[in-house]
Order: C-alpha cells, then sequence, then structure tokens
C-alpha cells in the first residue's frame, strides 16, 4: 500500500472499518485501542449445529431368518402376528410388480411361522398381487387377498394374455377359506372397522375405487354397491376413518393427481379434499386412531393432514435429516417415522421431525418396517429375508 496515492490509502482504510451501527456494545469491545475491521476474528466462535438427541433405544427380541425378499409388512390388528408379502417360491425370481405373491405370518412373540392355508383352501396357493388387506378388531387372522388369474377362454387368441381378478379372503388362524368370488376388485385395499366394507381400485381403471358389501356368512356372496370417481389419475394409498369419527363409512385416499380426499364411500359424496402438489406420488398412509390426523409420505416430502381444522403442515425430508434417510413406515398412532439409512435405520418423530433413536444395521439393505399398535415394537426386514422385532424403549 505504500505505493498507492496517499489520499486513495486513506480512503481504503477508512472502508475497511466497521460502522458504529454495526460495531458491538460496549460490554462486547476489544480491549485493543483500535476499531475492528471486517476481517478481524470473532469475539465468541458461533455455535455449530444441533447435535442428534438420542430419547429412543431399541432392544432386539425376535430374530428370524425367512430367506425371503419382503414386499410388504404390518403387525395384525391385535399385534399378535407379522403378516409380510413375499414372492412366491414358485415363482421367486417374478420381476414384475405384479407379482404374483404370497403371504408369510409369523408369531410376533416367539417369531414361529404360522402354516397358511393349503392349496386344496387356496384355488391358486395363497397368493396376491399388489397387497393384502387384514381385518380390523378381531382377534382371527383374516386376510382379503385380490389377485389376478389367466382368463378361460374356448379361444386361445382371445384368453392369451388376458387376466381375471379374483377376491379370496381367508382365516389363516383356523386354515380357512371363507370366500372366493371372481370381482373386479384389486390393490390397494382398505376394510372398513366394522368390518362389513372392502374397498379397492378398479382393475380397468386404478383411478377408480370399488366398494363391495361383504356377506355376513361363509355361504353369502360379495356385492358391489359402488364405485368411486374422485381421482383422475391412480389411487395408490386408501384407509378408513373410525366409524365413531367420521360418523359413517368414510374413506381416505391419495392419488397420483396430487390429492388427498375423504370419501363417504354410502353417499360417494367429497367430505374433505386437499392438493398436495408433490413431485412423486403418495408411497405411505396412516390414519391415526382418533381419526384426526393423516399422515402420508410423497417422496421426500412428509405431509401432516389435521381433519379437525383442514390444516396442512409438511416438511421435506433433506432439509429436516442429518443424514440421508429413505421413509420406511409411519407408526398406527401417526407419532414416528420409520427410516432406512446408509448404516441402519432410525426413527424420528413425524409431525416434527426430530430424530429419536438410530441403529446400526449389520445385515443387507433395509426393505420393510412396521411398528405395532400402541409404537412400542418394532419389525424391520431386509432384502436377505432376515426379520428382526425391536422393544422400543423411550425417555
Amino acid at each position: 500500500m505504500a505505493d498507492l496515492p496517499p489520499r486513495f490509502t486513506a480512503d481504503l482504510e477508512s472502508s475497511l472499518d466497521v460502522p458504529a451501527s454495526l460495531a458491538p456494545s460496549s460490554d462486547q469491545q476489544s480491549t485493543s485501542s483500535r476499531s475492528r475491521r471486517w476481517d478481524d476474528p470473532p469475539e465468541d466462535e458461533p455455535l455449530g449445529p444441533p447435535e442428534n438427541t438420542t430419547t429412543m433405544v431399541f432392544v432386539k427380541s425376535v430374530t428370524v431368518r425367512a430367506h425371503v425378499d419382503f414386499m410388504q409388512l404390518t403387525f395384525t390388528p391385535s399385534d399378535s402376528h407379522l403378516a409380510a408379502m413375499v414372492p412366491k417360491s414358485t415363482n421367486a425370481r417374478c420381476v414384475t410388480p405384479e407379482g404374483p405373491f404370497s403371504l408369510n405370518t409369523w408369531h410376533a412373540a416367539t417369531g414361529q411361522r404360522l402354516t397358511s392355508a393349503t392349496s386344496p383352501l387356496a384355488s391358486h396357493g395363497l397368493r396376491l398381487n399388489g397387497g393384502f388387506a387384514l381385518k380390523p378388531g378381531v382377534a382371527d387372522l383374516i386376510v382379503a387377498c385380490p389377485f389376478l388369474i389367466p382368463a378361460a377362454s374356448s379361444s386361445y387368441s382371445e384368453s392369451y394374455g388376458a387376466l381375471m381378478p379374483r377376491l379370496e379372503v381367508y382365516d389363516l388362524g383356523r386354515r380357512e377359506r371363507l370366500l372366493k368370488q371372481d370381482l373386479a376388485i384389486r390393490a390397494p385395499v382398505a376394510w372398513s372397522p366394522d368390518g362389513e366394507t372392502l374397498v379397492g381400485a378398479s382393475p380397468q381403471d386404478a383411478s377408480r375405487m370399488v366398494v363391495v358389501q361383504l356377506p355376513k356368512n361363509k355361504d353369502g356372496y360379495v356385492r358391489t354397491v359402488a364405485t368411486l370417481m374422485c381421482h383422475s389419475d391412480d389411487v395408490t394409498q386408501m384407509a378408513f376413518l373410525p366409524l365413531w369419527e367420521s360418523g359413517g363409512r368414510a374413506l381416505v385416499s391419495a392419488g397420483k393427481d396430487g390429492f388427498l380426499r375423504v370419501t363417504n364411500v354410502v353417499t360417494k359424496r367429497t367430505l374433505q379434499k386437499v392438493e398436495i402438489g408433490a413431485r412423486a406420488p403418495a408411497t405411505m398412509m396412516q390414519v391415526s386412531k382418533d381419526g384426526k390426523l393423516v399422515v402420508t409420505v410423497w417422496g421426500r416430502d412428509v405431509v401432516l393432514w389435521f381433519l379437525e381444522t383442514g390444516r396442512v403442515h409438511n416438511y421435506n425430508l433433506n432439509a429436516i435429516r442429518v443424514n440421508e434417510g429413505w421413509p420406511l413406515a409411519v407408526s398406527p398412532d401417526c407419532r414416528y417415522l420409520a427410516c432406512r439409512n446408509e448404516e441402519g435405520f432410525d426413527v424420528m418423530d413425524a409431525q416434527t421431525g426430530k430424530f429419536r433413536g438410530e441403529f446400526a444395521w449389520p445385515g443387507e439393505t433395509i426393505t420393510v418396517a412396521a411398528f405395532n399398535s400402541d409404537g412400542t415394537r418394532l419389525a424391520i426386514g431386509d432384502h436377505a429375508g432376515v426379520l428382526q422385532l425391536f422393544e422400543i424403549i423411550t425417555s
């Protein structure tokens, strides 16, 4: 700076001084006699990002080595068993997302495999395409299995490649088939809380939802009572509201059109709706037990819909997480969200995104997870077919 003109040197020195309005208060002034400059080190080091505080611990309780690739996992309504959709053993190399798949069930307390219905009871073995629905509120293991079978025809050219939808309902505990009927319904499917109504997507047009009335006895027939046409694109998630909350049969559905809707399946009228407008379709949905909150996951966005007030709150996982995570399951009480990460899995608060606890998984990549009804147990399954149950301890 010695080679610069005196006037330019004075102006440069003056520009480096901190203005009086931005200078620290008297109790923060440096002991140095000169005024602070912009490139001086700070008086106090700034605080770093908040650390993840662990408030949840996972304790291993049961291990199952099923040697299958889990596609869907859930606790039964009574929390007594775990049910998982897995590839059929006769078609383990199937690469289509439609399946066919089968259903495996284990005792949640011991991990013992529950023998499913035998082939004489099931027309094609225990078979699924895309998903299943467990009957709520009962101790028995009653499951609705929609699937597709090759259409029968006298003409080879007419039947080639054609598939026919079928619905079968099983009591897995008694190893008994309760219902078998060719019905235009497919997954996703949802069972009403009173067990009298089943809703599924239409095989012809997945944006339509077919409402069927189930028989009260084994010898009855299923009746199609309504078709809901409120979405403009495929429906990916559906679940019923509690009867005491909705005052009737109200169904919550999420579609690829970006809408969340509540529809009365009796009157076919829309009760509530909200447009999410996410980049990805909803991959999971959970309705709270009191029917006041719906938690959905749309790609990287978690959306909370408070039905009483209509308020919608959302957050992006990339913005709130320290490490990258992929959502696996929402607890039935809508308190927790389990995510897979590159080290294992972790659980966060579903409403705030706050970290709760993590576990280093030593096995293969985790594919599925499920909470029990009160959020005190967590089941984790990986690509190698290892199923691990954890007891959740919270502070």
